[in-house]
């Protein structure tokens, strides 16, 4: 079984304990200022889609450099030094919580980003090294259901502590043990060493994300890379806006807001172990295009429930929230919108990895960070031109939505009999 296997393992905690860590500063951020008022502001929709932006940048910025790091070097090597820095920037985000700082604690989840963007590469690079071929959509099934997992537990545990009476303090001192912990199950991983004879990093950041950008489309993966994007795009804004949903529309608590992201990564989670127990080693196409209708059409459903929500009620907690049939049969959109999802990534990030070279991997899953970020940032700033025109978040859902569509006809119209020729 993998996860007793000292191949995959180290792997699998290392990256669970920084999706969980990224989660857990990011959720208790978000909830701080839109629940208790931190750092003062009054325009919470902006500032929780400039979070989303800040932390995300750092992925379209450094990706290029980080995976021709990765491809000229072990990878193991590189994710040791990836947790060492986690430990330097909790530090520095435990300070700006504990001080209050807002514009320090957006730093600290701008140096997080550089960080996930610096481990990103090794993470779905050293799978196809360490792992077998018929291993490979059982193993990125694991990482996609650990890494929602994570974000579950992270988003949870953020909402339980910044609900309690110390929450601030609790959640600067757990951050930095948890950074700690991952810089110890790092050093399990085995070596995995470069397949390339020469370093060849370039740290003119903009001309390097151009060449691996360039690199990348002249590949079979980069449709795949481009189907992969769509699903953080929409993933991130649903993400994002779900907590101003719930306060705005369905009149719920902080309690509640974790309780539907929760949801919302068991659905992914879910949704990328059906794939791979279906699909087993050769993944379709079909079943993305599928998997892309189903969430625009689901996310439609949520937003027409949402809409039905009378106005002026208080605010309410888990208990009267999912006694609602209302607000339930909302959940359950949510659940079967993100299992979709979970259905529409685990092929695609397949594809990627059987197609790339493997000197280039690296440089491969880079790309696939870029164009990802890329999308998510254009997600994000799509929020904020939405709210600073006067718009609703139903509205946004909605627009998320509809494009969903095009996708899947997308996706469809290019549709070999294998996904990795896609």
């Amino acid at each position: 079984m993998l996860l007793r296997s000292r191949r995959f393992a180290p792997l699998f905690v290392t990256q669970f304990l920084g999706a969980f860590n990224d989660n857990l500063y990011k959720n208790a951020l978000v909830l701080l200022v839109l629940f208790q008022g931190f750092g003062a502001v009054t325009a919470s929709g902006l500032v929780v889609n400039l979070a989303a932006a800040v932390f995300i940048l750092p992925f379209f910025l450094l990706s290029a450099s980080a995976g021709q790091w990765v491809d000229s070097t072990d990878k193991t090597r590189v994710a040791r030094v990836a947790k060492w820095l986690e430990v330097f920037i909790a530090g520095c985000g435990a300070v700006a919580l504990l001080g209050g700082s807002l514009a320090l604690a957006l730093l600290a989840l701008a140096l997080l980003g550089a960080q996930s963007a610096l481990f990103g590469p090794v993470k779905y690079g050293v799978l196809p090294q360490h792992l077998r071929p018929d291993e490979l959509l059982a193993g990125n099934a694991w990482i996609e259901a650990g890494t929602f997992f994570a974000i579950l537990l992270g988003t949870l545990v953020a909402g339980l502590l910044i609900a309690a009476g110390q929450g601030v303090e609790l959640v600067a001192a757990l951050v930095l043990v948890v950074a700690l912990a991952g810089v110890v199950v790092v050093h399990l991983m085995p070596a995995a060493p470069s397949a390339v004879s020469s370093p060849a990093v370039d740290l003119q950041l903009l001309r390097a994300t151009c060449t691996v950008l360039g690199w990348a489309r002249g590949q079979a993966l980069w449709r795949p890379l481009l189907g992969i994007s769509w699903f953080w795009a929409f993933g991130a804004t649903v993400l994002t806006q779900l907590p101003l949903l719930v306060r705005e529309q369905l009149a719920g608590d902080a309690a509640v807001v974790s309780s539907l992201l929760a949801v919302f990564t068991c659905g992914v989670g879910v949704g990328s172990w059906l794939a791979a127990a279906v699909l087993k080693r050769d993944p379709h196409a079909p079943v993305v295009a599928a998997a892309a209708l189903d969430m625009g059409l689901l996310t439609g459903v949520l937003v027409w429930l949402a809409a039905m929500v009378p106005e002026g009620l208080p605010l309410r907690g888990p208990v009267a929230f999912w006694s609602d049939p209302l607000t339930f049969g909302i959940g359950v959109c949510l659940f079967g919108l993100a299992a979709a999802g979970g259905a529409y990534c685990v092929p695609l990030y397949t594809a990627v990895q059987r197609l790339a070279p493997e000197q280039r991997r690296g440089q491969a899953i880079a790309a696939n960070n870029i164009v990802n970020s890329a999308a998510m940032v254009l997600a994000a700033l799509t929020g904020m031109l939405v709210f600073a025109v006067g718009g609703t978040v139903g509205q946004l859902l909605a627009l998320a939505a509809l494009l969903n569509l095009p996708v899947a006809w997308w996706v469809w119209r290019r549709r070999p009999e294998r996904t990795a020729a896609l």
